[in-house]
This record gives structure tokens, C-alpha cells and sequence, in this order.
């Protein structure tokens, strides 16, 4: 990947930043790309991870909860394994962040901030704002990101997709993707890649959305993978 620095960009970190108040300044540092700052200015730090990151994120909740900051630990294994995190952070945000993040941010004004926020119900999908791409650095990545859903039928035993999204996919409407297509064209993004757990999971839908691609594009291989899918 000549002139990159990774694959795709954290998209959960932008989208949780459009869901912080406004009033709030959020910096988006991705280790990948660029080196993390030792002094930031900041009240809140957030690291989140894979499981395969976790030293690497005990480290980081360590140096940064040693200077004072608040340390919030999200992420995917935050989420499967909250536990892991309860002496080394001082709130842990467990699951989809889509109601927790906005109350952690009301209750951290209040002075009232809980060490476990858990999302236990399902989250509408509509309620998942157009990820801020404009504080991300698209052009160190090979391609932007966008998901269409969350969840999967199946229950593949090798995989923790159902553990955190459920087995029924939810699905954004087909406006809130042209309008995230739309923002990141305005960053001069022109290559995006879907992440979603299983993109064909409700075939009706994911039909759909290939059809308003090739709209979009004018035809091309879309075209042809939605013919695939009949």
C-alpha cells in the first residue's frame, strides 16, 4: 500500500465523536498511523482494542489514568470481557455505544460518572449518527469505512458476532448511507469498504443496498453481485 499506513480507519471512534456533545472537542489518535500524544489536553482519554491489543491497552489506561485524565476502556473486548477493565480504567463502556455514550457524557458534566456502562437491549440502527470523517486522516488508510449493519444469523463458533450484535441483522436506511457516502466524499474519500459482520445476513436487504449503489455508480460489478443474490 505505497504512501498508507493501514488498511481502513477506526470508524467506531468516529462515530462514537458524533455522538459527543457538540460543546465538546474530540481528537481522534489512531497508533497505526501516528505516534499517541504523551501530554494531551484532555479530561477524558477513551483507548479501546481487540482482544489481541489488551497489554497494549493496559498500558496506554495506565500511563494516561496516571496523569489525571478520566480513563474510559470500549472497544470490542471491553465489551465481551467489561471485567477485564474494572481495575484498570475508571469507567468501562460495554457494547454498542449508540445510548451508553451520550450518558456517560451527561453523567461526566454531572460529576457523576459510573465505572460500568452496559448496553443490554438493541439498538436501532437509526439511531447511529453519520460517523465524523472529517477527524479522521483518510488519506494514511487504503480505504474509507461504512457499515450498513450490525448482527448475523448464523452461530459460527469461532466468532463473538452474535455474543455482542445478536443474531437478527439491523440494518441503517438507505438515506443514512447516501448520507454517509456524501460526507465522505466531501473528505475526498473515493474507495470504501463495508465492514459489516455479514453483509448478505438479510439478503432482501443487502439486495437493496446493492441496488442503490450501482444507482449511485452507474452500474458495474454492483449489478452483478446483486443479480447473485436473487
Amino acid at each position: 500500500m505505497p504512501g498508507k499506513r493501514a488498511l481502513n480507519p477506526p470508524l467506531g471512534l468516529a462515530t462514537l465523536a458524533a455522538l459527543t456533545p457538540s460543546h465538546w472537542q474530540v481528537d481522534i489518535v489512531e497508533e497505526n498511523i501516528e505516534p499517541l500524544p504523551l501530554a494531551p489536553d484532555a479530561d477524558v482519554v477513551g483507548v479501546c482494542g481487540m482482544g489481541v491489543q489488551f497489554a497494549r491497552q493496559r498500558v496506554l489506561l495506565a500511563y494516561y489514568r496516571g496523569r489525571g485524565h478520566h480513563v474510559v476502556a470500549g472497544g470490542s473486548y471491553a465489551s465481551l470481557c467489561p471485567h477485564k477493565y474494572a481495575a484498570l480504567a475508571d469507567t468501562v463502556v460495554a457494547g454498542e455505544a449508540e445510548y451508553l455514550w451520550p450518558a456517560f457524557c451527561r453523567e461526566f458534566e454531572a460529576g457523576t460518572a459510573r465505572p460500568l456502562y452496559r448496553e443490554t437491549g438493541s439498538v436501532d440502527l437509526a439511531d447511529s449518527p453519520t460517523p465524523r470523517f472529517d477527524l479522521l486522516r483518510l488519506d494514511r488508510y487504503n480505504t474509507a469505512s461504512l457499515q450498513f449493519s450490525r448482527g448475523c444469523p448464523y452461530r459460527c463458533d469461532f466468532c463473538d458476532v452474535i455474543v455482542m450484535f445478536g443474531r437478527r441483522p439491523r440494518v441503517k436506511s438507505l438515506e443514512q448511507i447516501g448520507r454517509e457516502l456524501d460526507a465522505l466524499r466531501a473528505q475526498q474519500a473515493r474507495q470504501v469498504f463495508f465492514v459489516d459482520d455479514n453483509l448478505i445476513g438479510n439478503r432482501a436487504q443487502a439486495k437493496a443496498l446493492l441496488r442503490f449503489l450501482a444507482g449511485l455508480l452507474r452500474g458495474g460489478d454492483l449489478v452483478d453481485l446483486a443479480e447473485t443474490l436473487r
